[in-house]
């Protein structure tokens, strides 16, 4: 055998994978950033049941937080996009009515009608939806609207033709029948809607507020 057989072979370095090696064969420490350092915790720390328990309740306690928060955020997102038909809504004829139509030619008395108004939110197709009022014809080609929602909680009201006033059964608000609060919890009077007649045709168009002299409040 030779003499460069015989002399003894230098011994290799096993090297691991993700491992830098040095000039002289040491292994280089790697510098962990702070994933890898939580990584490393997680399967260097021996596991214990309260560590499990806390851990478990923590992905738990979480899970929920999300839930629970998703829905409020998109309530409270989806109000700044909520829309509706900014445009005027038919109610009936202001004529002798048709059946089934509400009777608008009578002078002084308020009287029950609906109109559709289209209402969309930003995660829902636009729907319609019948919207209650009060109509009442004070002569002359001149109406009243009111919402029939009371002004307290927002309960539907109905009209008491013997005492001549409008009644929320909830919580008992009272309204005369210019919609001025005369009873109980109600902070201000009925709210309104604009209104146009056209084609003989009674048009609804927006809600809005008055105050204790009737005046339109802007807002």
């Amino acid at each position: 055998m030779s003499r460069r057989d015989r002399r003894k072979q230098e011994p290799r370095q096993l090297t691991l994978p993700g491992v830098p090696i040095s000039a002289n064969g040491a292994a280089k420490p790697e510098r962990l950033g702070p994933i890898k350092r939580a990584r490393l915790v997680l399967v260097t720390t021996p596991t214990t049941r309260r560590r499990f328990l806390a851990g478990t309740l923590g992905w738990v306690s979480l899970g929920i937080a999300a839930m629970l928060g998703i829905p409020a955020a998109v309530t409270v997102i989806s109000q700044g996009f909520r829309t509706s038909d900014a445009g005027w809504s038919p109610v009936a004829r202001v004529g002798e009515p048709e059946p089934g139509e509400p009777d608008l030619t009578v002078v002084g008395t308020p009287v029950l009608a609906t109109f559709t108004s289209l209402v969309q939110d930003a995660y829902m197709k636009a729907t319609p939806r019948d919207v209650a009022i009060y109509v009442i014809n004070e002569g002359n080609g001149e109406y009243t609207i009111y919402d029939d929602r009371c002004t307290h909680l927002g309960c539907p009201f109905n009209w008491d033709g013997e005492d001549q006033r409008f009644v929320c059964p909830c919580h008992n608000g009272l309204f005369d029948i210019e919609g001025r609060v005369v009873g109980g919890p109600p902070p201000r009077p009925l709210d309104r809607y604009e209104y146009k007649v056209e084609n003989g045709v009674l048009y609804v168009g927006k809600p809005y507020q008055v105050n204790d002299e009737l005046q339109r409040v802007t807002t």
